[in-house]
């Protein structure tokens, strides 16, 4: 009994450590051949896609599969620019976890008629766990080979726990087309599945404020047409075979970036605004105001006084602009001073700037009461017009999409023109934040810390750029401070007193924006959320020899051919090598391994050979170089740690003499 017993137990524990271990292997090359083994079972052919071009070691590579169009494609001059080939991209790291459903749709593709080429790629080291400018990534090769991408369009698909699909349009300056968006979204509401587009304001992706998806920035950097959807386990793929099944390749021949999405819920239909019907929507906007700016504004007796009101305070439009773009350089400067003995997030320091230009403008009114200049409410309220209707060509330049909240922002201070109370100037002044309130909600939520900081501290033209927002603010303001006047001259208060009722309306108004700021930091920004939340990779330098590494030479006719051995007794996460050149002579002319160079101020510039994570145990560089060349060459091999988030690593130096 006890043998039977002690006979059960290592054999549970020899088949657990059996399928830890192959847990741990099943990565790199091993992934790839796996996957490939289980889908050649099923009877595809498929062909590979090499990450690296070495040609003699074995590294993780692509695989691809192709369904050819079972309708007869014609290539006219009529169809040309239509996209007749779709890639549905799966990663490798996916496919035994979700095998029976992509195995389901392959077998879908394979039997629909279809007018369009089908490839499906299951792409491989999309997500390292040691990321770094030098990681090779599947999609990005597979994008980057692409010999006609005016011609194909690509759908991205990644696996959640949710209930509610996720469709994301949204890479790095790029965001997936109309026509792509419209077909998905129609995919879904036919199913009646719950989704959602997580890039709605994709304004802020494009003006790279937001990175966005990495893998749909790998296919929109090569002109590629691209969305990604992050599918539920219970979905099984069936959105993706509705999608297929209606796709026409004569709908796609727009890329039609600039578009605005409604949803209505999963009972109706998604409406999108076309690209089209924003600039038609911007000129009419544009031909309107101008007319009335122009025409009724001067109407009339009254019309009369305001334009000489006008013509002889027209200076103050480049003042103000001026005294702005002054106050904004000054407050950054402040900004960036407070932060060297201050620990300041980019809200605060975003804050401190934004404070500081309006306590500028607003000494500027006092100084207009103390020189007695005439500015009346009308000609704020007039010069609030002219600057709002040009802030919608201004940011619609930018960004299409812009013109919603900025034509909405002129109609709120188009309305606020005529305001005779104080009560109703407060209102409309705070109206005209909440076109942008969503826009900084989400950049401030989700924007790396980094970019926030280039918001902070930027250049010149930038800071224009700025000035422009702001100054409706700005002299909704000063049209502010001249009611506080008006009641207070009313009440019979004297001039000094007049300035002083000002100066603590200032100091109010911007106690109040200070409380407002510090609420985004804390409540939205959430700085103690995101430094836990942020996963800080520790490296630390531990010998257990389980790297070697050593090197030959051959040489012939003046050059020498260097090979760099490399062996690891248990299987590495990376292997990095960097040569330095130690003499007047270039250590490197080619290789068979690519390798980029960094430069360096001080001229001693280094190579480092570009290798694909979870590399063999053994591998071989071989390089080319002068025969006198010397050199100095960092080899270091990166391992899983027990710890979390911490790596292991051991390094060798080798010697070219």
């Amino acid at each position: 009994m006890f043998i039977r017993l002690l006979t059960t137990f290592l054999l549970l524990l020899f088949s657990a450590r059996s399928l830890v271990f192959s847990q741990e292997i099943l990565a790199g090359n091993k992934l790839s051949s796996s996957v490939e083994e289980k889908l050649a079972k099923s009877g595809y052919t498929l062909y590979s896609q090499n990450l690296s071009q070495s040609g003699q070691d074995e590294f993780a590579y692509n695989l691809i599969l192709s369904f050819p169009a079972t309708k007869k494609i014609d290539d006219n001059d009529e169809n040309k620019g239509e996209r007749k080939k779709l890639t549905f991209s799966f990663r490798q790291e996916d496919f035994f976890s979700h095998s029976e459903d992509i195995l389901d749709f392959l077998q879908y593709i394979k039997d629909i008629d279809r007018s369009w080429d089908g490839e499906i790629l299951f792409s491989v080291l999309d997500d390292s766990p040691l990321d770094s400018e030098n990681s090779i990534k599947g999609t990005e090769v597979y994008a980057s080979s692409v010999d006609d991408s005016d011609s194909m369009a690509a759908i991205a698909v990644s696996f959640s726990d949710g209930y509610k699909a996720k469709i994301h349009t949204s890479g790095k300056s790029h965001t997936s087309p109309l026509w792509l968006t419209k077909d998905i979204s129609d995919a879904f509401f036919n199913l009646r599945k719950n989704y959602s587009i997580e890039d709605r304001l994709s304004a802020i992706y494009r003006l790279g404020i937001l990175k966005g998806k990495e893998r749909l920035s790998f296919f929109f950097n090569n002109e590629i047409p691209a969305i990604e959807l992050e599918l539920p386990l219970s979905f099984q793929l069936t959105p993706l075979k509705e999608f297929a099944k209606n796709y026409n390749p004569a709908e796609s021949l727009e890329w039609d970036m600039h578009y605005i999405y409604i949803n209505r819920g999963n009972f109706f239909r998604a409406v999108f605004i076309s690209e089209r019907a924003i600039i038609i929507s911007c000129l009419a906007v544009g031909i309107l105001t101008l007319f009335i700016l122009c025409v009724f504004s001067f109407v009339g007796t009254h019309g009369e006084r305001h334009k000489v009101e006008f013509l002889r305070s027209i200076y103050i439009i480049p003042f103000t602009i001026a005294v702005s773009f002054l106050s904004i350089t000054m407050g950054q400067a402040l900004a960036a001073f407070l932060s060297t003995f201050l620990s300041l997030n980019p809200i605060i320091q975003y804050g401190i700037k934004i404070v500081f230009s309006m306590l500028f403008i607003s000494l500027l009114f006092t100084v207009q009461r103390l020189l007695k200049f005439s500015i009346t409410v009308f000609i704020y309220g007039y010069i609030l017009s002219v600057i709002s209707i040009f802030n919608i060509f201004l940011f619609t330049t930018r960004d299409l999409t812009l013109f919603v909240i900025f034509a909405i922002e002129y109609l709120i201070t188009y309305l606020a023109k005529n305001s005779k109370k104080l009560t109703s100037s407060i209102f409309f002044f705070i109206l005209m934040l909440l076109p942008f309130i969503p826009y900084g909600i989400v950049i401030v939520s989700k924007a790396e810390e980094a970019e926030l900081l280039k918001a902070v501290f930027t250049p010149p033209m930038g800071n224009l750029l700025l000035v422009f927002a702001i100054l409706p603010f700005q002299i909704s303001w000063l049209r502010l401070l001249i009611f506080f006047n008006i009641v207070a001259g009313a009440r019979g208060y004297t001039t000094k007193k007049i300035i002083l009722n000002g100066l603590l309306s200032t100091i109010a108004i911007l106690a109040f924006i200070s409380c407002i700021i510090c609420a985004i930091s804390h409540f939205i920004y959430k700085p103690q959320v995101r430094a836990a939340q942020k996963i800080e990779k520790n490296f630390k330098r531990e010998e257990l020899f389980t790297l070697s590494a050593k090197i030959s030479q051959n040489e012939f006719s003046g050059m020498s051919t260097n090979h760099i051995r490399i062996l690891s007794e248990i299987p590495a996460l990376r292997y990095e090598v960097t040569l330095y050149g130690e003499g007047s002579e270039h250590p490197i002319y080619d290789s068979i391994y690519a390798f980029k160079a960094n430069t360096s101020p001080d001229g001693n510039d280094s190579y480092t050979f570009v290798i694909p994570d979870y590399p063999p145990q053994s591998i071989t560089i071989d390089y080319a170089s002068d025969i006198k060349a010397k050199a100095r060459i960092e080899v270091t091999a990166y391992y899983k740690s027990r710890e979390e988030n911490t790596f292991r690593f051991e390094k060798r130096e080798l010697k070219v003499e």
